[in-house]
């Protein structure tokens, strides 16, 4: 009988962390550096790659200063791109990034590293849908979407649980007459994409809140400061679908070994879920042989990658 809860508990604990994984964990694959020396983590999520942190620096990529404004008047009339501190302390940039007005994101002189850009709208809308927001829900205006997706997006420090590795934190905003508000409750991000506003042209926002584990997707006026958050140019796609994939992978869960069929020529890459890579080799056969003697128990991201072209299945080791 004890034998067997052990069993048992074994096997939840296995669940557990396969649904985990499946629910939006991903590993962290690269970093990006900007054209102030600024160095971002980045994280794979879905077939995107995305910055896990808030966009901080102070030149557009031609090394152009972007405005820094820190008088109230200045920054309600500027109608340029611009960028300030939450509550103009230079001390908090290193954590929550600068806080920068929507003419930021359509200047054509860039903001992002190169080969990144701004999340549009329909970036934004690619991940809430990966980490489980409907169709329906995702098209919605002005409105809170979802259901925990918001919460998958936040860091524990904001109520969230940060399972996609996302990493928002409440950094707060500033408003149109330059007064800044709702640190410690309230995250917003700008995207590239205009929205026509009765003919008025405003920038669309996917918004966090401390009290809300959706995602509000609105439009404002250009003359708030927000967040700002860049995606990979030609993301390296990761596929997530199991139905008829390139190459198979095989057993799964597995315990000592896995075989990899029709991969020959492809580099495998095994990483744990903490991003770390733990096996790296090429595959050298049709059914190609991998140890995974040698790997604790849990979950890893088994990547087989040519040139541009990435398919990543997640496997389970027993």
């Amino acid at each position: 009988m004890k034998a067997h809860s052990i069993h048992l508990m074994k096997i939840q604990m296995l669940l557990a962390i396969a649904l985990f994984a499946l629910q939006g964990l991903n590993a962290q694959t690269d970093s990006i550096t900007d054209i102030d020396g600024n160095v971002y983590k980045t994280i794979v999520i879905g077939s995107q790659w995305w910055m896990a942190e808030n966009l901080k620096v102070s030149k557009y990529n031609n090394g152009d200063d972007i405005p820094h404004l820190t008088d109230a008047t200045e920054w309600a009339e500027t109608e340029e791109g611009a960028y300030c501190y939450y509550g103009n302390r230079s001390s908090f940039a290193d954590t929550y990034g600068n806080l920068y007005n929507w003419y930021t994101t359509q200047d054509e002189r860039g903001v992002c590293p190169s080969g990144w850009h701004i999340a549009t709208d329909e970036d934004w809308i690619t991940m809430e849908k990966y980490l489980g927001m409907s169709d329906s829900e995702a098209e919605r205006m002005t409105a809170w979407r979802g259901t925990d997706e918001g919460g998958k997006l936040k860091d524990e420090s904001f109520g969230g649980t940060n399972s996609s590795g996302f990493t928002a934190l409440a950094t707060g905003y500033r408003d149109p007459e330059g007064i800044f508000k709702a640190m410690g409750t309230d995250n917003d991000y700008w995207t590239s994409t205009p929205y026509d506003n009765a003919g008025n042209t405003e920038g669309v926002l996917h918004g966090l809140l401390n009290t809300q584990s959706s995602v509000v997707r609105n439009f404002h006026v250009p003359g708030y400061g927000f967040c700002i958050r860049c995606v990979r140019d030609a993301a390296v796609q990761v596929e997530n679908k199991i139905e008829q994939p390139e190459s198979e992978i095989y057993p799964n869960p597995a315990k000592e070994n896995i075989i990899v069929r029709n991969a020959e020529g492809k580099d495998l890459t095994i990483r744990n879920i903490s991003g770390q890579t733990v096996l790296s080799e090429a595959v050298t056969s049709y059914d190609h042989l991998v140890d995974m003697s040698r790997l604790s128990r849990g979950t890893y991201l088994v990547s087989l990658s040519r040139q541009q072209k990435i398919q990543t299945t997640r496997v389970i080791v027993l």
